[in-house]
This record gives C-alpha cells, structure tokens and sequence, in this order.
C-alpha cells in the first residue's frame, strides 16, 4: 500500500514537471515571437566601448555596407572599462552621448580593462571579491539601464577569448557577469567565444565570415585584425538582422494608398448646376434667377472648352450670362423674353 502511494505520488510529481517544463517552453517561444524593437525604415546603430570596440565598429561599417536600413556611427575609448571610472567614466560621459545622438540600436562591446580593483572612495576592493562584485554590477546596470531609457535596443557583445590564460580566465568572470545582467535586463548579450575558439582553446586564426580559413587576431593575442573585426560584425549583425525580420513581420500591414478622386468635370452645356441653387418664383410668378456661384464663393473657375472659356471672360460676374457660359448652365427663361417658349395658356 505504501509502495503504491509512493509511486502515484512519484507520478504526479513528474507529470506536473512536464506540464511546467511545457509551459516554459511555450512561455520561451512566445518571447521568441515578440519584437525586440519596432520596425522602422532606418535604424540608427551606435557602437561604444573600448579598443576592442573600435575594431568592432569598422568591422560593423564593412559588414553592413550597401544596406540603406542602417545608419552608423560611435564612441570608443582605448583603456576604459566600468572598473575604472576615475580614468573614464562611462555612465557619466552616456547622457551626453544620448543627448547628441538619436539611438535605436546600441552596441556595447566593453570590458576588456576591467579586470582590476575598483576604488569606492578611500576603499579599494580587489578584482573578483564580493564586494568589487557588487560595484562592478552596480555600474554595468546603470549603463545598461541608460541605454533602455533612452529607448536603445541593446546588443551586449561577450568578451572574446584571449591568449594569456591568466587574462582569458579573468574575461570569463567578466563574460559570465556581463550575461547574467543582460538577461535579467531584458537585453540581448551576443556570444563570441564559440565562433573564436578552436576545440575549447584560444586561435589566433578562424574561418571568416565566408568562410575561408585566415588569420583573425592580432599578434598581442587581444585584439582583432580586419577579417576578425569583419567576424565579430557579422555575428552582432545576425542577430540584429533577426530582429528585424521579427519586427517588420509583427509590422501592421500598411494600407493601400488611397486612390486619388478623378475631378468631376464641368457641367456640358445646356445641364444645369448641382451645386447651385434653383430658381425661385419672383413676385409676378416670374422665374428668377439665383445668384452666381461667385457671389457667395469665390471667382468661378475657366470653363474647360477654350471656346466656352472666352465667352466667359467677356461676362459680367453674376449675371446669366456668367452662370451659362462659366458653369455651363441652361438658364431659365423670363416670361416674354424671346427665347420662352412656355405655352401659351
């Protein structure tokens, strides 16, 4: 009996397991779906870091070129970081930045310096201990935070490998930190390390972005040559590529533009006007005339006809003649004027 208890119970746990593993699934899809950013028919890109983001931002430039949705441009600082902002301060240099340049799309490629102590005041915590921990995530949310007000969509680049072990150990931490507060930000963190290294070890060479085998980075085992920068762009353009695709599909369709209303022409000769009014019976049972359109708006418009055109010229504004040869109109003859031809009664 207990047995059986045991495996029902065992069972129930599962099943409620897969029903949540389910719903995660279709909770990660759905996020998948949603637009990262609306569509747009240009996207202002800016790219801003370190040395190594200057490398990314000519590589971004060649990558794009010839595609008219993407207007580029950028801020780098060699030797910055978010560890030292004594030597540079990002977050206090950003609203500047924000304020001079309209950014859809920022890419932030930044790090490479930091692992060193931060100075908190007369406190200097070393690199990796809870407390420089604690101040370095302090400044990547702020700069990440920034940037999402301004209404930037982020690509957060992952520090690439390097060939020193010692460094390359510490730009992991660094890689690991930078990822764990982009997805709790909401912001895209693009991996670098899978396309740069060969069987889990650092290479100084690769297959570019058309896949030839050449030699990507720098002999100082950090930074990228042109074909590596071209690789690093190519990736974070993928990924902003896919966004937009996403964006433009989820795009409301545009209507069709409004076909343009064909001017009514001109009354012919002999129909009368609809938008004049009728005549009226006078005192003695007479017809008479109602005022010509220029009298209550405005000059009449030149008849079509050239001949007609000329007659109408040569009247005088309010009279029959005006609304006939102007408008076109069959004007109602007075009682006893020749061309009456009522009959007699």
């Amino acid at each position: 009996m207990i047995k059986r208890a045991f495996l029902t119970v065992c069972a129930i746990v599962a099943l409620s397991l897969s029903v949540h593993a389910q719903e995660g699934k279709q909770d990660r899809q759905a996020d998948a779906a949603k637009p990262y950013f609306a569509s747009k028919d240009l996207y202002q890109v800016f790219v801003l870091g370190d040395s190594l983001a200057a490398g990314l931002w000519s590589g971004v430039s060649r990558t794009i070129e010839g595609d008219v949705r993407i207007s580029l441009n950028g801020r780098y600082k060699e030797d910055s970081g978010l560890s030292r902002p004594e030597y540079y301060d990002w977050n206090g240099a950003l609203p500047k930045i924000l304020a001079s340049n309209k950014i859809d799309i920022a890419i932030v490629m930044l790090g490479s310096n930091d692992a060193q102590p931060i100075r908190d005041g007369a406190m200097r915590y070393a690199f990796d201990t809870p407390e420089w921990r604690a101040a370095y995530v302090k400044q990547v949310d702020e700069l990440m935070a920034s940037l999402k007000a301004a209404g930037a969509a982020v690509y957060w680049m992952e520090m690439p490998p390097v060939e020193a072990e010692k460094y390359d150990a510490s730009m992991k931490i660094i890689a690991a930190i930078h990822k764990e507060r982009a997805q709790a930000a909401g912001i895209r963190f693009v991996e670098t390390r899978p396309e740069l290294l060969d069987n889990g070890k650092y290479s100084d060479s690769g297959f570019d972005e058309t896949g030839e085998f050449v030699r990507l980075r720098s002999r100082d085992g950090v930074h990228f040559l042109k074909e590596g920068n071209n690789k690093l762009g190519s990736l974070v353009m993928a990924a902003i590529n896919k966004d937009i695709e996403v964006a433009v599909a989820a795009a409301p369709a545009t209507p069709p533009p409004v076909a343009a209303t064909e001017s009514q022409p001109m009354p012919g000769f002999g129909q009368p006007s609809e938008t004049l009014p009728q005549a009226a019976p006078g005192a003695n049972g007479s017809e008479q005339a109602p005022p010509a359109k220029s009298d209550y708006a405005g000059a009449l418009p030149a008849p079509n006809d050239p001949a007609m055109a000329q007659l109408a010229r040569t009247t005088k504004p309010g009279t029959d003649a005006s609304r006939l040869f102007s408008r076109g109109e069959a004007i109602t003859a007075r009682r006893g004027r020749f061309d009456d031809f009522t009959p007699v009664q």
